[in-house]
């Protein structure tokens, strides 16, 4: 991006330094320092205007070209390995109405900690075999449907990087739909609802990533009604990523689930109250309790 900056503005200041320079022969025969042309002020500005609009409009029309360069990387989630404190405050994020919902059904879980752990998207509710949508123009870098994987963390899943910057997950697919390198377009199907991976039952996993990191999709998404809540998000270190900060300042103490434990003795043994543990971990009181889990108490 700076490299185009730069171009622009030694092509504006080779322009003037010509109008600048120009020189004409008066017929008494004297030589005196005019405008070649009679460029007013005005013109002068039009002139550069437009070189700057037609430069930054390239700039914003493809952004994550000057985000990621030519990193693109078929099997790794997060290959940036960006800290949060290098993200550039503050990035905005245009041409959000094009979003389409990729399921419309119900949140089932929340993003944040949960069960010992960071959340780092939002579940939503679905049969097995609902079409999965995209939830914006971009490029399939990711589109993973190896059996090996079918028990295994997000289970069959497509990561697609979007034209605006950010890049999306849908996780725990029943079969995918699209291959890598391939380019689609907002609501276009990437593939069918499942529960592979680890998974309690058939819903979507959905996360916003921005350079590796995960945002939460609330910030401007309205899961309620399935819209886009904003046309330009901005995105900045404090408020974008406050939830995963804080989980990394302040991870807690965590404990392991045992068979016959419940909310209340977990509470009880670690002097605190079962309404605490629940937010902790963003779950019901009455959630079933899984042996080996790690727990958040504090």
């Amino acid at each position: 991006m700076k490299r185009s900056i730069n171009v622009v503005f030694i092509s504006i200041l080779t322009m003037l330094s010509s109008i600048a320079t120009a020189q004409e022969t008066k017929e008494d025969g004297s030589n005196k320092p005019m405008m070649a042309s009679a460029i007013s002020i005005e013109e002068q500005k039009l002139v550069i205007d437009s070189l700057l609009s037609e430069e930054f409009d390239e700039e914003l029309e493809n952004p994550s070209d000057s985000l990621y360069g030519n990193l693109w990387d078929n099997a790794t989630l997060n290959p940036y390995q960006v800290s949060i404190d290098s993200i550039r405050d503050t990035f905005v994020i245009r041409h959000l109405d094009e979003y389409v919902h990729p399921i419309e059904n119900v949140v089932t879980s929340e993003y944040g900690p949960r069960w010992g752990h960071f959340h780092a998207g939002i579940d939503i509710r679905l049969h097995t075999g609902d079409s999965i949508k995209c939830a914006f123009s971009g490029k399939v870098r990711i589109a993973r449907a190896n059996k090996a994987y079918r028990r295994k963390g997000y289970g069959y899943f497509v990561v697609v990087r979007h034209d605006n910057g950010l890049e999306t997950l849908y996780g725990h697919m029943s079969k995918v739909l699209v291959k890598p390198d391939q380019k689609v377009k907002a609501g276009d199907i990437l593939g069918l609802g499942g529960s592979t991976g680890r998974s309690t039952g058939p819903h979507l996993h959905f996360e916003t990533r921005f350079k590796g990191n995960p945002i939460n999709p609330r910030q401007f998404v309205d899961f309620d009604n399935n819209v886009i809540l904003c046309d330009e998000y901005y995105v900045t270190k404090e408020e974008s990523f406050k939830e995963l900060r804080e989980y990394k300042r302040h991870p807690g103490r965590y404990y392991t689930i045992r068979k016959g434990d419940s909310l209340s003795r977990i509470a009880k043994r670690h002097h605190t109250t079962v309404n605490r543990i629940c937010k902790l971990n963003r779950i019901k009181a009455t959630a079933k309790l899984r042996p080996g889990k790690r727990i958040r108490v504090s």
